[in-house]
């Protein structure tokens, strides 16, 4: 029967439909693109030189979702630049992609260890209440984002790093991480142009993002690194279900073991 062609817009030279999806809400447009283009089921096109497709049906969706040959993504140069290939998220398919699966499985996520740290959620539960109590007390007003926010990084702290803030008051540490997560966010989620024409990264960067990265990573590394060695100094004889995650990756051995570098940026990632 030879190849059946996709259906989709043609796009411009070098650009694709990169403009098209530049204003208005991204899912919006994909569907009066796929509604001009008679895409029922599965439309193609391209954002620069990176090829796309998108589906509304059901069956399709799960057949991307779930086959083999869809397992890796274009990663975007920010993510690339913080480490995030090295970790689960962004890693590629392949056997270190599976090496982070198992651990992730066996030791981050498993039900006896999840179960094991409900009382310190439940404390970072109990602290945002009380934050947002006084706040209302004080002001009337309660902005419900940061105390969220505070509360979603204890939680992931206590369980990656064991490590807890008090976030209504003044801590250097906290501070220091705060911002460097917000940072981490904002180069993820701004809109790059050179991940879609690679062509530019060579002499195009108005955002400095590749500098911002390169700033971020040796700081995050250089934090990392230092909790990494407190916990060397007071590693425990046996690793219990409420451990934190970095003293679980230090516990493991043979092909379980990954290098430091893969640890940090594992553990960074964590966080997000």
């Amino acid at each position: 029967m030879g190849t059946i062609p996709i259906p989709g817009p043609r796009g411009l030279p070098l650009f694709g439909s990169l403009f098209s999806l530049g204003h208005g809400l991204a899912h919006r447009t994909l569907a009066c693109m796929a509604s001009s283009q008679a895409a029922t089921q599965l439309m193609a096109f391209s954002l620069g030189s990176t090829p796309a497709i998108v589906t509304s049906d059901p069956q399709i969706a799960r057949e991307i979702l779930t086959s083999p040959h869809f397992a890796d993504r274009p990663i975007k140069l920010s993510a690339k630049s913080l480490m995030f290939s090295r970790a689960i998220g962004f890693a590629p398919n392949g056997a270190y992609w599976r090496l982070l699966r198992r651990i992730a499985s066996t030791h981050l996520f498993a039900p006896r260890r999840i179960a094991a740290h409900e009382p310190l959620r439940q404390l970072d539960c109990a602290n945002m209440l009380s934050g947002i109590y006084t706040e209302k007390s004080l002001h009337g007003v309660v902005y419900l984002r940061e105390h969220l926010q505070n509360a979603s990084l204890n939680n992931i702290m206590g369980t990656v790093f064991g490590k807890r803030y008090d976030l209504m008051q003044y801590n250097e540490e906290a501070k220091e991480l705060q911002e460097l997560v917000r940072e981490g966010f904002e180069l993820l989620g701004a809109f790059n142009w050179s991940d879609y024409l690679p062509w530019l990264n060579y002499f195009y960067d108005p955002f400095r993002m590749k500098q911002r990265c390169f700033l971020l990573v040796h700081l995050v590394k250089k934090l990392v690194k230092q909790i990494i060695e407190e916990h060397k100094m007071t590693k425990p004889k046996n690793v219990i279900d409420n451990a934190d995650f970095v003293d679980v990756l230090l516990s493991l051995e043979g092909e379980e073991r990954l290098e430091e570098d893969d640890m940090v940026a594992v553990l960074w990632v964590s966080i997000y």
